[in-house]
């Protein structure tokens, strides 16, 4: 038989039992405490009060046994609950704030400032505290810009997971981290890659290759910086992240070369990605030597006034860049353009092998990548002076402007 309301006051000193684990304490000093029982995740018996009879009646105590039973059943040991419920005041923008600036030391600006972005669109979060946040509370914060900005909206969600699980692991929550994709927030929202593909109505906005000469004609009346930059990107076919980081440290320019390395590198399904070796065309390597050094890390600097001492361009710049010269393409779409032109000029026979290591994209199943050990490094620079001999033509030679030599009888 369990308590009756009746008996909460009247019970004399000692611990009695109300069932399932509840048990009302009574001292000797008349003071009464509520305390459950169980048996932890561990094995071992424990107990804890966690109340007093003026904080919950009979029946608050029983629902409060029911939540204990129910963490318990999760494999979550109820006085670790109770113990983050009494400390954990902290809210998720108070402790985001105070985490992610040092993850963010040694890494670009650009990756503090990206983190700074993604909290700040989580304002459905920011006043809730840490231990009380749940899968649907995240899932509502993500669907304010899941489907506007799916990619961006991904990558912050990744930052999420990243902040729960630190929590947990300062003991400021328990339970599964509500930021987690599969088998949480995957059934409830759509993927983000193809959503933004469907967004962008089958990729990055491309040109069609025969007006990229147009375009790198355009750009040359351009003066700042990024639109040296944007030539480069379209004559090395590479990431407008790539490009746009790109360090004087990482070119040789006697050997023709540019050795992305592979923290910059971003390659769909890999996990540990490798530095990407491109050959730079002629015209390339005029741009570079064309740019002052002036002691800098960066080849092609930000030309923003506010912008940090030797500071990369932000992506958005390079994009303004072909969008003022009357094209409203992005940088990736480039790379389409490119290989487009792979498949479908006359004018070469490039194996298609060759135009997928340009783009330093994954050749082939696993197995078959395991004997392709050829960076095809040759045939990829015939590849790419080809393409900037079409898209950026040397200027050609005039024989009249020559002096006349002199014959000498």
């Amino acid at each position: 038989m369990g308590i009756n309301p009746a008996q909460v006051k009247s019970l004399q000193p000692g611990a009695h039992a109300d069932g399932r684990g509840l048990y009302l304490i009574v001292r000797e000093s008349g003071d009464r405490a509520w305390a459950y029982r169980f048996t932890a995740p561990d094995g071992k018996r424990g107990q804890m009060e966690f109340g007093k009879l003026s904080e919950y009646t009979l029946a608050q105590a029983r629902d409060k046994v029911f939540e204990f039973r129910k963490a318990l059943k999760a494999g979550t040991d109820p006085r670790a609950k109770r113990n983050i419920e009494q400390k954990a005041s902290v809210t998720f923008k108070a402790f985001a704030d105070a985490q992610y600036p040092d993850w963010c030391k040694g890494c670009s600006p650009e990756e503090e400032k990206q983190w700074a972005r993604s909290i700040a669109d989580m304002k459905l979060l920011h006043d809730r505290r840490l231990h009380e946040i749940a899968t649907e509370d995240v899932y509502e914060a993500l669907k304010t810009i899941w489907f506007e900005k799916p990619i961006t909206a991904d990558r912050t969600r990744q930052r999420l997971e990243r902040l729960f699980d630190a929590a947990k692991a300062l003991k400021l929550r328990t339970g599964e981290n509500p930021a987690t994709w599969r088998g949480n927030l995957k059934p409830l929202l759509p993927s983000a890659r193809k959503l933004n593909r469907k967004k962008s109505k089958g990729g990055h906005t491309s040109l069609p290759y025969e007006k990229l000469p147009a375009l790198m004609t355009a750009l040359r009346l351009e003066t700042g910086r990024a639109a040296r930059c944007v030539e480069v990107g379209i004559l090395t076919v590479t990431r407008s992240q790539e490009v746009r980081r790109m360090e004087w440290s990482e070119l040789d320019l006697e050997k023709k070369q540019w050795l992305i390395p592979a923290e910059k590198m971003k390659i769909k399904g890999e996990e540990k990605p490798k530095p990407h070796l491109v050959p730079l065309s002629d015209q390339a390597i005029e741009i570079i030597q064309a740019m002052p050094t002036r002691g800098g890390r960066y080849v092609f600097p930000s030309d923003d006034r506010n912008a940090e001492h030797d500071t990369p361009f932000f992506a958005n710049a390079l994009t303004n860049t072909v969008k003022r010269c009357g094209f409203d393409v992005t940088m990736h779409g480039m790379r389409t353009s490119f290989r487009n032109w792979g498949a479908d000029s006359k004018a070469h026979n490039f194996r298609r092998e060759v135009l997928e290591f340009c783009l330093a994209h994954r050749v082939g199943d696993e197995s078959e990548r395991s004997y392709w050990t050829s960076d095809m490094i040759e045939r990829r620079r015939e590849a790419l002076q080809v393409w900037a001999d079409y898209v950026k033509p040397k200027k050609p030679v005039d024989d009249t402007k020559r002096p006349a030599l002199k014959v000498v009888a």
